[in-house]
């Protein structure tokens, strides 16, 4: 029996319109099938992706332009941070002892002769511009909604954006390798590392880097930024718990970042004459948080990118020398100076 009471008929509650979630709106503008769970339809707003996502871009755009990473970038590296629209700041500083230099062929103004050696005395201003190519570092990685609804605790995205971090840093150390390699002021030098056990080639290591510093612009490795391959991690953690100390820079005795890719040898970056300079965007950020919905894998994609110039490219003025006269040294040629030591094993 009906109630007269009631306003409402048989239709309540069944064909009324209700707002579609964020979710559902994300779903079908990309075009996506919307599926539909027990889960899904019973949970409660935690299950739907998009308020993860949008949780986890404000948790990346906090860290990474809110002053953390800042703070970590310059324990790290040498590094400086500049205003939209400026250029990077050159480094200008003393060659410590005189350096045969080897350069591409200039002809003396003497007896038109081609001339690719001369000498940087000590004294001489050394000065570092940015490399031809700037660094463009940039991450990606996807969230499925599957891993949503199944249940995402606060312990697993701090593991995962742990994760994602270690990772970026590793691929943001191997495109500033790829810079370095094409730079003219890479110098090469080969080692033997024969150790076997972590503690042994550990001490090859640092056997090997000490005797390749280049003495124009430090005197030990602490005047020095490593980069080395990821593969070397784990070996020199383990060299440095046999040790009693705390961690890897401890026991090479200067600051250490890694870079994933494939293993191209140890650079070794003077801190005072190397760095990157970061470019801010017109909103002050060096770095842009995208969140994007893949619907494609039924999933969010996250992507971090930004601009960097690598100081990394030196200068230095050579005077030539009248080969009749030694002493006549009128002609002064800018060269390229070398200021990275990459160091190879050899095979």
């Amino acid at each position: 029996m009906s109630n007269p009471s009631k306003s409402t008929d048989h239709r309540d509650q069944r064909d009324r319109y209700t707002t579609p979630t964020s979710y559902e709106a994300a779903v079908w503008g990309n075009g996506g099938n919307l599926q539909f769970s027990t889960q899904a339809s019973m949970g409660a707003q935690a299950t739907d992706s998009s308020v993860l996502a949008q949780v986890i871009t404000q948790a990346m755009d906090e860290f990474f332009n809110g002053g953390e990473w800042h703070d970590n970038a310059v324990d790290a590296i040498p590094c400086e941070f500049r205003p939209k629209g400026t250029e990077p700041t050159p480094v200008q500083l003393v060659n410590m002892v005189n350096r045969n230099v080897e350069f591409d062929p200039r002809q003396s103004i003497y007896d038109h002769s081609k001339i690719t050696k001369g000498e940087a005395v000590a004294g001489d201003f050394i000065f570092t511009e940015p490399t031809n190519t700037a660094a463009f570092f940039s991450h990606r990685f996807t969230l499925l909604d599957a891993h949503v609804v199944a249940g995402f605790t606060g312990n697993g995205m701090e593991q995962m954006m742990d994760k994602m971090l270690a990772d970026f840093e590793k691929a943001c150390g191997s495109t500033v390798v790829d810079i370095l390699i094409k730079s003219p002021s890479t110098e090469v030098k080969e080692v033997t590392i024969a150790g076997a056990s972590p503690r042994d080639r550990a001490e090859d290591w640092i056997d090997a880097l000490t005797l390749s510093i280049n003495q124009s612009v430090g005197n030990s490795l602490s005047d020095f930024v490593l980069l080395m391959h990821m593969t070397e991690q784990a070996v020199l953690e383990r060299a440095a718990q046999r040790a009693g100390v705390d961690d890897v820079e401890d026991l090479l005795g200067c600051r250490t970042q890694f870079y994933s890719g494939t293993n191209r040898g140890v650079f070794m970056l003077p801190k005072g004459f190397a760095s990157l300079s970061f470019r801010h965007d017109q909103e002050g950020d060096v770095w842009k948080i995208h969140a994007s919905r893949n619907a494609g894998v039924q999933g969010w994609d996250f992507e971090v990118s930004g601009v960097a110039d690598v100081m990394a490219q030196a200068k230095v003025k050579i005077k030539l020398a009248n080969p009749a006269d030694p002493t006549e040294k009128l002609q002064v040629e800018t060269v390229d100076f070398p200021l990275i030591t990459r160091v190879v094993v050899k095979p």
